[in-house]
Parts: structure tokens; C-alpha cells; sequence
């Protein structure tokens, strides 16, 4: 499905990790020192990270990806 999905630029983003805290549903996590989106499904398009990026590394985009699945983002919190 085509939806609105957040993209993160490696080349910008600082490893700060505030867009990884600031996500709610666990769609963001430090991999290497750089934000990186985990997984289409936990990433609602909501976009609670773009406001605490510093650098702008995050913008929106719509593309294929699978659908935001809240039972499995809540499974997920539930686990950590």
C-alpha cells in the first residue's frame, strides 16, 4: 500500500537519538551511531519526530509500505 511514511537522510542526521525517543511506537532506533526507521508497520505518519530532529533529517514521504499495525507496536512497548 502507498502511505505516508517518515524517511531519515544518514547523511544529516547527527546520532543525537532524540527522534528515537520522541517516537512512540518504537519505529525509530539508533543502528550504527544513526537513526534508522526499524520497521514500516510500527511508523503510524504521525510524525512526533520531525519537530526534535536538530539537523532535519527526517521528512515525510509516500511510498509502499506495509500498513501501520498497532497490535504489533503495542506488542512491541509491551516486550521492553
Amino acid at each position: 500500500m502507498i502511505r505516508r511514511i517518515i524517511e531519515i537522510d544518514k547523511e544529516k542526521c547527527n546520532g543525537f537519538g532524540l527522534c528515537a525517543n520522541a517516537c512512540h511506537e518504537g519505529a525509530i532506533g539508533m543502528v550504527d551511531g544513526k537513526a534508522t526507521l526499524l520497521r514500516d508497520d510500527y511508523c503510524d505518519g504521525l510524525g512526533d519526530c520531525l519537530p526534535v530532529c536538530p539537523t532535519g533529517a527526517i521528512t515525510f514521504v509516500e511510498r509502499e509500505a506495509a500498513a501501520y499495525d498497532e497490535a504489533a507496536v503495542q506488542a512491541n512497548m509491551a516486550e521492553k
